[in-house]
């Protein structure tokens, strides 16, 4: 009989503690989908274009440059002497190095810069985010990434967006 009881008591306490759980409001957020969108993510992604562009214009008029330097100096070759079409060519080569350290520290500087804004961004994020889950008593919010299945009801991203979008999120500077 204390068997049997012990086994209803045991049962009623686990089906109470999996009710409790079901009342917890559980959202979703693409993350991704609102930094793209966003009018501070725009502007920070099109930064990134207009930088790697420019970079990429720099490499192609270097390119260009050396590649012309280098047709000179071929056919210079029966010209000048040994010694002076290899030093010649040894200044090419070492302005094609100091140039590949150039175009390194500037793909450095780009890639520090995607890093510090999408840091920027999500410190940003979390601020929205706590107030959001407060104002709307929620007390969980996952990122979309993380969810294998889920209701499109339980998406929050649109309203995320129109709020970060509304505070003008300064993300560089």
């Amino acid at each position: 009989m204390r068997n049997l009881i012990f086994i209803i008591f045991f049962f009623l306490i686990i089906n109470l503690n999996n009710t409790s759980y079901a009342n917890e409001k559980i959202v979703y957020l693409n993350v991704n989908y609102v930094f793209s969108n966003s009018i501070s993510g725009k502007e920070a992604n099109k930064s990134f274009e207009n930088k790697v562009k420019n970079l990429e214009n720099e490499v192609n008029k270097f390119t260009k440059n050396i590649n012309n330097e280098k047709d000179k100096l071929v056919k210079q070759k029966n010209i000048l002497s040994d010694d002076e079409f290899n030093k010649k060519f040894t200044e090419i080569d070492n302005k094609i190095k100091e140039f590949n350290k150039k175009i390194k520290i500037k793909n450095d500087e780009i890639v520090n810069l995607r890093k510090q804004v999408r840091s920027n961004f999500t410190k940003e994020l979390k601020k929205i985010l706590s107030n959001y889950s407060t104002e709307n008593s929620i007390n969980m919010i996952l990122k979309q990434e993380d969810i294998l299945v889920g209701s499109k009801t339980l998406d929050i991203s649109n309203d995320i967006l129109k709020i970060v979008d509304s505070n003008k999120i300064k993300l560089i500077e």
